[in-house]
This record gives structure tokens, C-alpha cells and sequence, in this order.
């Protein structure tokens, strides 16, 4: 491989790394490394005294351990430390914003901070003027036997910095950051020439691994970051033992290539000083061109903020339809083979839909192409809707029905945040293969959004499935328990699943769909919530129809039902429209349609209607239980060929409020 550099051999390693021909860009570093001790006074004063050693051996830069002046308290899991937090500016950054300023130095000061009662293991970086560069607070956050930082630390709000001074460009990451290259490769790419990871880590007696398996771990992860990056590494411990902790010091240096410069001894205190040639970054970084080459576009699951706790470990859950939406989610309909020789039709529909929902919130539409997208922005604009509130997503995606395969939003009320909850689509059991490849759109949606997100790793789709806000669930065993969706679990299991992914506490089980609904009984169609504790329940009085006896057992079961709270619910009928039977992909088959597929929107809501009597009874119904809001019925006898109506194309964006 042609790396553009003269090569030599390296005695050491025995490898062929670059030659240093280019004139040095030298930065002088200063590493302290102590022990501690209860007197927090104390350790301030050694360290100010290391500080002085450091910058009188040259270090232009001189940067401290993690909570350099405490003990590392975090070895207990609960433990009253509020003393020992800081203010900025307080304590630390008097003392040492005046000694930078007297040595002329940059100084990376980790510290317990406190800020509106909110705690961060924070490093701040003053500058040889004395003033404050900013800080770093600490973003990973630990939370294992004897490193319990999560009760004492909030997740860092800062972001990934770089501080520039004359010298260099770096930044800092803390301790436990040095386990996720996506940190360092974050920093790198704002230009940092520097990383410091200033630490407190060390090694349990009785572990299974041994000191020297965690020490070479540890120093492997941060050289690495120097290689993949091509920047220079400096990383920062203390040592002494504390309670079951013996912190193994080894503080360290590495260049653009991984090599070790200088390294601490692993049981003395200790100034590490080293001199850096940072013009040899570059040398790295254009021979083996990491950054150059990267492809961004293939790392979706990176980019996607997928969380590994559940929705409800974490506070958030799914908030009920009728409360306020940022936005509602649609595809537009383009696959002839769901719609034949109605797509022109259904796109009428669409319009409709449309004029009517943008007026009081945003609506997200996904297209297949940008050609698609200019037809589709004439037509709406012809038909006088405001394309300022339209907002385009371009992805080729295979059919519409976004409540199925989009996904899922839940909201953490309490700290005003926004997720969502992408489950597995497969189709409704596999049904049509060619439309499994619309699962990928919540990922596509988190590229797009930067929103956090948790993967359940089960098949769901959300039409079946409808809350009350309140910590109630709707479901159908046809479909939930259904073996072509996850045969693999009991009910239990999914009960779990559905607990703490919808963040309920309560699930109301009816038992199957109407007939010819092809995703196996999905709610949306059977029983909906249209407050905290009313129930609309589809039901078919003549008693010849063969959904008769199915939807009588499932209102019977609602009026023996209670919400979360043990209060019955009220259980209102809706009646059916009339059966329409068709051909759908070569079967004849019963349509599923039901007045109980309507879409709560802001300020109105969307009733399919059918060309029948009963679209007058049910729309009344309806706008009965939704006094404040507009009924608006949208003819969905096109629609409805595909197997869906409007709950199943639409999906809701609440408003963090």
C-alpha cells in the first residue's frame, strides 16, 4: 500500500511507519498524576505545586486528573457528597485562573461542579490569561460494583468541544469517554490535533480479569483512538488504592501512530512532561486516509441514538393520540398493486386529508424521488395547501401504511424529552414480502431528526395497539399472540414488552378482528380510546353478519374492563359499514372496513365514510365524544382497497409541551 510518505523500518515494533521529515510543530505537555486524600484543601495544594514543576519543565498545557482534589467518592452507591461539589466559578477556578495567569500555562482542572442543583463531573480549561476557555462535562456515565456515577452525576449538556489556544487544538473527554470512539472521532473531525482523557480508573481485588488485563485494555482503547484518528492521546490517572479500588496511575502519552512517548510509573506520584510533534497529525491522517474515506451513510445504527434501557426505565411513554402533535407522518400513496387503477384516486383522497390537517399542525410526507416530490408539490399547491407546513422526506419506500412500520413516539413529560420506539415490521406476518423493507423507516427518520430511540427487537406494528395516556393499553390476542409474529414468546413476555415500551401499567386484552382485516385483528379497527376512560367499540347488530358474534365478545369484555385505576370504563357502540368484498392480490376477500379508523388530529378528526347510511350515525357518534374538535368525514372508498383507512396511513408527532 502506497501510503504518499518515505517509509523505514521501526526496530520495536518491526513494522514500516512514517518517516518525520517535516519540520516540527512541537506543544509541550504536562501531566499530573497523584494520590488523594480526605483533605480536600490538602490536594488542592499538592497539585498547585505539580503545576508549578510541570510549567518550570516547559508544559505549555498542563492538565489534572479526573476530580483531581476529592477521593473518587463514587465507590458507594449512596453516599451525601454535596460539600464537595463546586461552583463555576468557585474554589478551583479562582485559584488556579490566577496561577495559569502567573505561569502563563493552560490548565484542565476536572472538578465536582454543581449548577441549579443539577451535578456534573466537569473538566474546565483556563487559558494562560486566566479567563475560562469553557467547559467539558462528562457525557458517559458509568454505573457498575464501585463505579456508581450515576448517583451522583447528571449526563453531561455541553457537547464534544475543542478549545484552541496558540499552541494546539484540543479536546477533553472524561474517564469513562474513552470507551466510545464515537467521542474521540467526534473531536477529531472539529480538528482536534489533542485529546485529553483525564481519569480515575483502577482495578478491583477479586476480579476476574487481572490488574494487567484491565490496565492494557484501557491503554489499548485510548492508543487506538490516536491510530483511527491521527491525532496524539494524552490520558491522565491517579494512583493510590481507595477502599476496594487500587487506581494503577500509568498516566500516558501517545502520538499520531499509537506510539508511546512518555508513560507514568503505575504506584508514585508523578509529572509527566512530554514534548509533542503535532505537524506529524496530518502525515497520519493523509497516508491512511480514515477521515477521508469515511461513509457516513452507512452508519445508520451509529447515527440513530438507539438507547439500550427501556422507554419506561427511562421515564417516557406514549402519550394518547388527542393530545397536542408537532406533526402527522404519511407516505404517499404510488404502489398499483395495493391501489389498482385507484391510485390517482387515492391521491384525491390524500389531498383532502392534507388541506384539512395542515391548517393546525405540520405534516411529514415521505416521497420516493425527487421527481415524485415535484408532482406531488404542484398538485398540493393547485389545490391551495401551504407548502411552508409540508415537510418532504425522500426514501424509496414500498407502501403507505406509516402507523404499522413508522415509528412510535413516547415523551418523558417530567424532562420535556422526545423519543421514539422502533419495532420490527414484517409485514403482518409476512404476508407481502415486498413491503418488509419499509421497517427501515424509523431509522431513516432518526437520520433525519437526530432523536434518541430504542429498539424493542419484536414485531409490532402500531395499528395494533391504542392507549388512554393514563397508563392503559388496548390490544387483540389475534394479532399480539399470533405465531407469525413473535412465536418465540409467551404473553407474558410481550405483556413486559408492552409495558415497557408503551410505558403502561395496565392491558385490556379483546380477543379478534372483523373479518378480512389482514394484519390479524389490529384495534384501530375493533375499539378506540376516545378519553382516559371511554371506550368507541365497534359493534355489528345483525346477527347473520359474520362479525356479529366476534365484536359482541369484544364489547362484552370492555364493559367488564377497568382503566388503570379500577374504574369501569364506558363503552360506546359504533356501528359497521357495509360489507364490501373484492379482490385483493388475487384472493377475493371481505374489505376491513370500520368508522373506528379515524384519526385524531389537532383541532378536528378525520372519519373514514363510506357511501352508507350508517357514515351519518357514526359521524355523529364520533363528534359526540369530541365535542371540541372538528368532525370531518373523508370518503375512503378507494382507500379502503388497499386494506387500510386513515388511522393506518397517518402516525402522530406529540408536542413536547
Amino acid at each position: 500500500m502506497d501510503l504518499g510518505w518515505p517509509l523505514k523500518v521501526n526496530k520495536i515494533l518491526k513494522s514500516k511507519v512514517p518517516v518525520m521529515v517535516s519540520k516540527k510543530n512541537a506543544v509541550t505537555i504536562g501531566l499530573i498524576q497523584t494520590s488523594v486524600s480526605d483533605d480536600i484543601h490538602r490536594n488542592m495544594e499538592k497539585t498547585t505545586v505539580k503545576i508549578r514543576e510541570a510549567a518550570n519543565k516547559g508544559a505549555q498545557i498542563i492538565c489534572l486528573q479526573e476530580l483531581y482534589r476529592t477521593k473518587y467518592f463514587p465507590t458507594d452507591e449512596k453516599k451525601d457528597v454535596a460539600q464537595l461539589a463546586e461552583t463555576i466559578p468557585g474554589e478551583t477556578t479562582i485559584t488556579l485562573s490566577s496561577l495559569a495567569k502567573e505561569l502563563k500555562v493552560t490548565i484542565i482542572a476536572p472538578i465536582f461542579e454543581v449548577d441549579e442543583g443539577k451535578h456534573y463531573n466537569t473538566a474546565v480549561v483556563i487559558g494562560s490569561d486566566g479567563k475560562i476557555m469553557g467547559t467539558y462535562r462528562k457525557t458517559h456515565i458509568p454505573h457498575d460494583p464501585f463505579f456508581y456515577e450515576k448517583s451522583y452525576f447528571d449526563v453531561g449538556n455541553s457537547g464534544y468541544q475543542i478549545f484552541r489556544t496558540p499552541e494546539v487544538t484540543f479536546g477533553v473527554l472524561i474517564c469513562y469517554d474513552q470507551w466510545f470512539p464515537e467521542a474521540a472521532r467526534t473531536l477529531a473531525l472539529q480538528g482536534a490535533d489533542l485529546i485529553f482523557y483525564p481519569s480515575a480508573i483502577g482495578y478491583l481485588e477479586g476480579d476476574s480479569l487481572s490488574q494487567e488485563d484491565w490496565h492494557t485494555a484501557w491503554e489499548n482503547i485510548q492508543r487506538s483512538h490516536a491510530i483511527a484518528n491521527g491525532i496524539h492521546v494524552a490520558s491522565i490517572n491517579r494512583t493510590g488504592t481507595e477502599g476496594n479500588i487500587k487506581f494503577w496511575g500509568a498516566s500516558f502519552v501517545c502520538d499520531a501512530f499509537g506510539r508511546l512517548i512518555k508513560r507514568a510509573s503505575e504506584q508514585e506520584e508523578e509529572v509527566v512532561v512530554a514534548e509533542l510533534d503535532i505537524s506529524m497529525n496530518k502525515r497520519i491522517q493523509d497516508g491512511w486516509g480514515f477521515l477521508r474515506n469515511r461513509l457516513p451513510s452507512t452508519y445508520d445504527l451509529i447515527n440513530s441514538h438507539v438507547l439500550s434501557e427501556t422507554p419506561k426505565s427511562l421515564g417516557y411513554s406514549m402519550p394518547a393520540e388527542w393530545e397536542k402533535h408537532d406533526a402527522t407522518w404519511l407516505a404517499w400513496p404510488h404502489d398499483s398493486v395495493t391501489f389498482p387503477r385507484r391510485v390517482k384516486k387515492v391521491e384525491e383522497t390524500y389531498v383532502q386529508m392534507i388541506l384539512a390537517l395542515h391548517k393546525n399542525e405540520f405534516v411529514n410526507l415521505f416521497v420516493t424521488d425527487l421527481q415524485a416530490k415535484e408532482r406531488v408539490t404542484k398538485l398540493l399547491k393547485q389545490k391551495g395547501v401551504d407548502l411552508q407546513r409540508i415537510n418532504f422526506y425522500l426514501w424509496d419506500y414500498a407502501d403507505v401504511w406509516f402507523r404499522d412500520y413508522g415509528p412510535i413516539f413516547v415523551l418523558n413529560k417530567e424532562e420535556k424529552q422526545i423519543a421514539f420506539v422502533h419495532w420490527i415490521f414484517n409485514a403482518w406476518g409476512g404476508k407481502y414480502t415486498d413491503l418488509i423493507k419499509d421497517t427501515q423507516i424509523p431509522t431513516i427518520i432518526s437520520n433525519q431528526l437526530q432523536l434518541n430511540n430504542f429498539k424493542a427487537g419484536v414485531v409490532l406494528e402500531g395499528g395494533s395497539v391504542d392507549v388512554n395516556g393514563k397508563g392503559t393499553l388496548l390490544t387483540t390476542e389475534q394479532c399480539l399472540l399470533n405465531s407469525n409474529r413473535n412465536p418465540h414468546l409467551s404473553k407474558d413476555e410481550i405483556v413486559r414488552f408492552l409495558i415497557n415500551y408503551f410505558g403502561v401499567n395496565h392491558i385490556i386484552w379483546l380477543k379478534s378482528g372483523v373479518v378480512g382485516d389482514d394484519t390479524d385483528g389490529h384495534i384501530d379497527n375493533l375499539a378506540r380510546f376516545v378519553n382516559p376512560r371511554t371506550v368507541l367499540c365497534a359493534y355489528e347488530k345483525d346477527v347473520s353478519d359474520e362479525n356479529h358474534s366476534r365484536l359482541r365478545e369484544n364489547y362484552e369484555i370492555l364493559l367488564q374492563s377497568t382503566d388503570q385505576d379500577g374504574k369501569k370504563l364506558k363503552v360506546i357502540k359504533v356501528p359497521m359499514p357495509p360489507a364490501i368484498r373484492t379482490h385483493v392480490r388475487g384472493k377475493k376477500t371481505k374489505l376491513p372496513a370500520s368508522y373506528l379508523n379515524f384519526y385524531v388530529a389537532n383541532k378536528m378528526v378525520l372519519v373514514p365514510t363510506f357511501g352508507h347510511k350508517n357514515d351519518r350515525k357514526a359521524l355523529r357518534i364520533i363528534q359526540d365524544v369530541f365535542s371540541g374538535r372538528k368532525v370531518i368525514g373523508i370518503d375512503c372508498r378507494d382507500l379502503i382497497y388497499g386494506m387500510g383507512a386513515i388511522h393506518c396511513i397517518m402516525q402522530q408527532q406529540p408536542t413536547v409541551v
